[in-house]
């Protein structure tokens, strides 16, 4: 196994258990990893021992001699540990110990001083300490590299492939995502017969870029196909490509092939397993394979059943929530949750929104801002571009806005005082220009969508985009959970 470097100097520490663990799995070591675990488990010392690794591969410092490094604060544990071992005839060699710097197993492994406080440290839950956040695709490549294989990686071998240190959480998600797509997907003596894309990745295979070509569909690729992963049958893939390139010339040419078409060629080449999509969520609990695709029974049967408790709302705060009851074909009833807010800075501009099932755990998607937000609450967020005056709080920010003929509906509906999903608080508490102009567009939407008329084809149609399904849908898997 190795590591992959993770700074210029390419240096990288295995903390406490995770190095003695290592170690204890290579022939000759075994011993003295026991040892180290008996005499350290008690008082929590083995967390300030670091195993070494150089440029993604264990640093050996001589010929067949690693090191678990020890921060120089700890230099008297380092005394106190040699006392205890040579007291109790452990695989002790005395000629290389050197006290307050050393501890030499006859093995040839060594306890050694550090002479700096180390970084880039795999703690002892397998977390990188202080770790960055892996982008979206890192992410997908994670799980991907494990398909590529044929088996399940370990954590260090990922973070070497893939040039990015991830932790516990995110291994155990690809853990069970790469079980659950072997045993319901494709399975694991099969995956030699396929190559798999990334679906983010430009250099993937043309016809890959072509079915999803803007210019070819009629709402926004991710609400047409969110697969983040495309798995393609290596002896189908010249075929496909002919065939994909047909369909995707016709119709950005003369526009003489319809989306349900492609929609069928994709759903064909999906039940014979030549083709497939699947979007991939991080696993957190048990990972669940879903099959996605445009099935008009599932549409006719998601409802808006109601709302459930009401949000304590700050109008300065970055978000609002609307709890609600749905119900589909797969679950009697379920509760729900749609997020607002501005993505980015405070000065965002524009409001975008999500849907999830309440409770912890990733969300299951946007809702389409160009297809069902701005379809169904129109010019929702050009009060952003309203002048306020002087305007210290969302009160004098709504008075200025009526005086000037404007908004006297989202005043109205403000000073009521009665939400169907809200509770609205701090109208009158101060804030700076951003937090009001949030403020504002933010409440502008609470506003809009809860006075919209039909309120449940509204929620119907947020929480099919949440999950990706429309008219329009192709079929896919989707792995979550």
């Amino acid at each position: 196994m190795a590591i992959e470097e993770l700074d210029k100097k390419g240096t990288a520490y295995l903390q406490g258990i995770q190095g003695l663990n290592y170690l204890g799995k290579m022939s000759g070591y075994k011993k003295p990893m026991n040892i180290l675990k008996s005499y350290l488990k008690s008082d929590g010392k083995r967390k300030t021992l670091y195993l070494k690794f150089n440029d993604g591969e264990l640093d050996e410092v001589l010929s067949g001699v690693y090191q678990i490094k020890i921060n120089p604060s700890d230099k008297n544990f380092l005394n106190d540990l040699r006392d205890e071992l040579e007291d109790n005839g452990e695989d002790i060699d005395k000629s290389k110990t050197k006290p307050g710097q050393t501890i030499t197993f006859k093995s040839g492994f060594q306890l050694y001083l550090s002479g700096r406080t180390l970084s880039n440290v795999i703690d002892e839950s397998g977390d990188a300490v202080a770790a960055k956040k892996p982008t979206n695709d890192q992410q997908e490549d994670g799980f991907i590299i494990n398909l590529k294989e044929g088996k399940m990686l370990e954590n260090l071998q990922i973070n070497k492939k893939i040039s990015f240190q991830f932790g516990k959480d995110w291994y155990n998600s690809f853990t069970k995502s790469f079980d659950a797509f072997t045993s319901k997907i494709i399975k694991k003596t099969d995956l030699s017969n396929y190559e798999f894309y990334r679906d983010s990745d430009n250099k993937k295979l043309e016809m890959l870029n072509q079915i999803t070509d803007p210019a070819i569909l009629p709402s926004s690729k991710d609400n047409w196909n969110p697969s983040d992963v495309w798995a393609v049958k290596i002896d189908q893939k010249t075929r496909l490509a002919k065939e994909i390139d047909k369909l995707y010339t016709a119709r950005i040419k003369n526009n003489n092939v319809s989306i349900e078409r492609i929609n069928k060629f994709i759903e064909t080449e999906f039940k014979n397993k030549s083709l497939v999509g699947i979007s991939l969520k991080q696993v957190l609990g048990t990972a669940n394979v879903d099959k996605i695709t445009k099935d008009a029974k599932y549409i006719d049967s998601v409802k808006f059943l109601g709302f459930k408790n009401k949000m304590e709302f700050d109008v300065l705060q970055t978000y609002f929530d609307i709890n609600v009851k749905m119900s589909c074909i797969k679950n009697n009833t379920l509760d729900y949750l749609f997020r607002f807010r501005p993505r980015g800075s405070s000065s965002a501009t524009t409001n975008n929104g999500e849907g999830r099932l309440s409770g912890s755990g990733p969300a299951d998607g946007a809702i389409d801002k160009k297809n069902v937000l701005s379809v169904l609450l129109p010019n929702a967020d050009d009060i952003t571009k309203e002048k306020y005056g002087k305007s210290k709080t969302i009160l004098e920010a709504l008075n200025f806005l009526v005086a000037s003929k404007k908004y006297k509906g989202l005043q109205t509906w403000v000073n009521k005082g009665s939400y169907k999903f809200l509770k609205i608080k701090n109208l009158d508490k101060k804030g700076d220009d951003k937090l009001i102009r949030r403020g504002l567009l933010n409440l502008n939407y609470a506003y809009l969508i809860d006075t919209y008329k039909d309120q449940k084809e509204l929620y119907k149609k947020f929480y099919l985009a949440a999950k990706k399904v429309n008219e329009f849908s192709s079929i896919h898997y989707k792995i979550s959970g």
